[in-house]
């Protein structure tokens, strides 16, 4: 009598593992919502056994913790290197701007999986990850309005508010962002960043 034996997933570095495992979990998050993660749909969904994921987490709890933490630092890595320095070299206020949204545009196509998660949160995001959205958001709002007022000394265009053309700047990525999630076919990268462009070069004749 034949046996037909088990297959087993192969055996990864921890670091490995562990990555794997939580892009199973992102894909259900985005699929079905928090209640979607579970540790044996974690397990089905990444080719492993349930003791695999027990290995790393004693429970969903966890492995959610683990996911959101890893998804706030991936998404403030994209953001924040998306960001200009202060010196806009032989580039115009305009063109920065620009491609400062391109980036981030890109990282969001890149990972809508991830961006969905920041920019629309599902129902039942624990309070603690908004919270952390929220602190990266302010931080990065500083370092717009700090770029927003350089660009308009740069242009001379001295009769707009920094600090509320910063809010504005920032503003009008996010909503490209949710845009390339929402409807990728309607809202290609280069329309958004075209349209952003449009206004960007409206700014010297205000």
């Amino acid at each position: 009598m034949s046996t037909t034996r088990r297959k087993y997933a192969p055996r990864l570095p921890p670091a490995q593992r562990r990555d794997q495992l939580l892009d199973g979990a992102l894909g259900l998050l985005a699929e079905g919502g928090f209640d979607a993660v579970t540790m044996e749909a974690v397990a089905r969904r990444s080719g492993v056994t349930k003791p695999v994921v027990y290995e790393l987490w004693a429970n969903r709890a966890e492995v959610v913790a683990a996911l959101l933490r890893r998804e706030a630092d991936r998404a403030t890595g994209q953001v924040l290197g998306a960001l200009p320095t202060t010196d806009f070299g032989d580039r115009s206020p305009e063109d920065v701007y620009t491609d400062t949204v391109r980036a981030f545009v890109n990282a969001v196509v890149a990972s809508p999986e991830r961006w969905r998660l920041v920019l629309l949160p599902p129902e039942g995001t624990p309070v603690e990850f908004r919270q952390e959205v929220e602190l990266v958001r302010s931080r990065v709002l500083a370092q717009v309005n700090v770029l927003a007022e350089l660009g308009l000394k740069a242009l001379g265009a001295t009769g707009l508010d920094a600090e509320l053309l910063g809010h504005t700047m920032l503003a009008l990525a996010e909503m490209a962002g949710r845009l390339a999630i929402t409807d990728p076919e309607r809202f290609t990268p280069d329309r958004l960043v075209g349209f952003v462009a449009q206004v960007a070069h409206l700014l010297p004749k205000v």
